[in-house]
């Protein structure tokens, strides 16, 4: 296998995979979590999705190990860890042991390893570890009938070390973590 090519490639499924994402930030801030804008771009950035699923798992079963740092390079290496953190449940369900073995060989950082730990947690609606996950909720207001979206971090399993904890897996203090979501754990 020609692993610059497969590293040439991974790069440009990772652009892929960031595409719409990085614009719903600011279309959520403008629009709502819930508009139509918002459809749009899930819209566009599903179908990317469906398409760079079967290449990354296709990828996996040619080198029969995750596309780690050692074989595909640093940034190449993070291409398959998000196309399967964006992945439906079953699919995470299914490599979850393959990203935290590529963690646990320095394949894929631990910063990486512990939001897909904390996700698949979050998604058997266990608390999670690092507190990575946010969760947006849609709310509408009872006596206005206005919808608003309500963010809030998924319960965390143990938060009396959770700095050191993240800091020790490539994060920043919690603080400043949810403060980039309008939220604070001492509210």
């Amino acid at each position: 296998m020609n692993y610059e090519a497969l590293a040439a490639e991974l790069d440009s499924i990772m652009v892929e995979d960031q595409r719409y994402r990085s614009q719903m930030n600011s279309v959520s801030e403008t629009y709502g979590w819930n508009s139509d804008e918002m459809r749009q771009l899930w819209s566009k950035q599903n179908k990317i999705d469906s398409s760079n699923l079967p290449r990354i798992i296709e990828v996996i079963e040619q080198v029969g190990t995750y596309p780690g740092q050692s074989l595909v390079g640093a940034s190449a290496s993070e291409a398959a860890f998000y196309v399967l953190q964006h992945a439906p449940d079953s699919i995470q369900d299914r490599y979850y042991d393959i990203i935290v073995t590529a963690g646990k060989n320095k394949e894929l950082t631990a910063r990486l390893v512990s939001m897909y730990q904390d996700r698949y947690l979050m998604h058997r609606n266990e608390p999670q570890i690092y507190g990575t996950q946010i969760r947006i909720e849609h709310l509408i207001d009872e006596k206005t009938g206005l919808k608003r979206d309500s963010a809030y971090v998924w319960p965390i399993a143990d938060t009396t070390k959770i700095d050191s904890l993240r800091l020790w897996n490539g994060h920043g203090p919690l603080e400043d973590y949810l403060n980039n979501f309008g939220l604070s754990r001492w509210k």
